[in-house]
């Protein structure tokens, strides 16, 4: 309860308007878990640049290299106080065709510091920048989600968030990047491309989902870790589009009150909550439909346990006279860090668990946890260079895990 209260309190701390929030995932990028990091510290979105540091932006269309500092408070670990130094390196938009077009917050101090720190990756923080007026920020407080609890209370303020995407919003929850671009991304619908009846209520999951696919026909044709990839990239702007559609025209009216804008806010946030906790499962589904797969979806184990998939049916599960090496399981899950031990129990006979997962790195360390405790990462292609070289070595695509599923579980 003290933690709880803790994470409260700093809520309040950051909140008015002369704060802004980023809200992301750690990669493995942005800390020390890989070996070839030479300067760690996050890296910073365009959106993160364009709403934050308009001076900043301004000046990296004339200036090599600009950068600015400023002190930040890592409040969720002791206070821990730096002064960071925020670089936009921009040797490409200069005009070196292979030049760098990337900022960073570097500084943060020894690489076991809070934010870059290897065991850090994957988990869940707040960026809390102070600014006042139209200039750049000129402070910013931190808090790094500790436990699963911190995470999920983080995203029950802001909504569910993307691995490698991140959002920028007021501390009251308003989007200051993603709705208001959507309509700039291929998959975005616009009014004369959403289905009539979108426009007079949200889709289901599964509806969204569907539409991907038409739309992206070729998508067949790609290998599994694309695909996957591909169609969630797709569902994001859709779904983030249609968001728009009904959410902007309310935001252009007066709320009676601050009570009946937050409620509207909670509404908003509630219904990205409920499309994010299914999508990854719907869209794995439907690939492994595709492939030709037999298997069961949600269905239940021992007890009231229920993995997402269980290999090739859970009639097979149950029959005694199938081995249990001819079984497997997958979970699925976007992020893994504070999450993969919940997986442990769901399915007693399939003695390795499979777990799919789109975070962007692990530390070597969380590798080797997982690994003890019999789990197998599923990652896919595109996203294997996030992870260390020795824990990429070990880490399947999902094609690698359809063909083995296949192979092991026939019907």
């Amino acid at each position: 309860m003290a933690e709880e209260n803790e994470l409260a309190e700093w809520f309040e701390q950051v909140s008015g308007s002369d704060w802004l929030w980023y809200v992301k995932y750690l990669s493995a990028n942005d800390t020390y878990a890989k070996a070839n990091v030479h300067q760690g510290g996050p890296y910073v979105a365009k959106e993160v640049l364009r709403v934050v540091f308009p001076h900043l932006c301004h000046r990296a269309e004339r200036e090599e290299n600009p950068d600015l500092f400023f002190d930040a408070i890592v409040d969720s670990h002791g206070d821990y106080t730096t002064n960071l130094r925020l670089v936009w390196y921009n040797s490409k938009r200069l005009g070196q065709p292979n030049g760098r077009d990337e900022a960073r917050l570097t500084r943060w101090g020894a690489t076991d510091a809070p934010v870059v720190s290897s065991e850090s990756t994957g988990s869940l923080v707040v960026f809390a920048y102070h600014r006042i007026g139209a200039g750049d920020a000129d402070g910013l407080r931190v808090w790094i989600s500790r436990n699963l609890e911190e995470h999920d209370r983080i995203v029950d303020r802001v909504g569910p968030i993307e691995p490698g995407v991140g959002l920028v919003l007021t501390s009251t929850g308003v989007l200051l990047s993603d709705v208001l671009i959507a309509a700039d991304r291929p998959c975005a619908l616009t009014a004369a491309t959403m289905p009539e009846s979108w426009k007079a209520r949200i889709p289901t999951g599964d509806e969204i989902i569907a539409r991907v696919i038409e739309s992206l026909p070729s998508s067949r044709a790609l290998a599994a870790d694309d695909r996957l990839m591909r169609r969630r990239q797709c569902e994001y702007e859709m779904f983030r589009s249609v968001e728009a559609h009904h959410v902007l025209p309310r935001l252009q009216h007066p709320f009676d009150s601050v009570e009946a804008f937050l409620e509207y806010a909670h509404t908003v946030t509630n219904r990205r909550k409920s499309r994010s906790g299914r999508s990854l499962e719907l869209q794995l589904a439907g690939i492994f439909r595709e492939e030709g797969l037999s298997f069961s979806h949600g269905a239940h184990t021992e007890g009231s346990r229920k993995p997402d998939f269980i290999f090739p049916s859970i009639e097979s599960y149950w029959d005694g006279n199938r081995r249990d090496d001819q079984l497997r399981m997958l979970a699925a899950k976007t992020t893994v860090k504070d999450r993969w031990r919940q997986i442990l129990n769901e399915a007693r006979r399939v003695e390795m668990k499979h777990l799919l997962t789109l975070q962007e790195g692990v530390s070597e360390e969380q590798f080797r946890e997982m690994t003890e405790e019999g789990v197998v990462l599923v990652v896919p292609k595109s996203l294997h260079k996030s992870y260390p070289t020795t824990v990429r070595e070990r880490v399947l695509s999902l094609e690698r895990f359809i063909l083995e599923t296949r192979r092991q579980c026939k019907s």
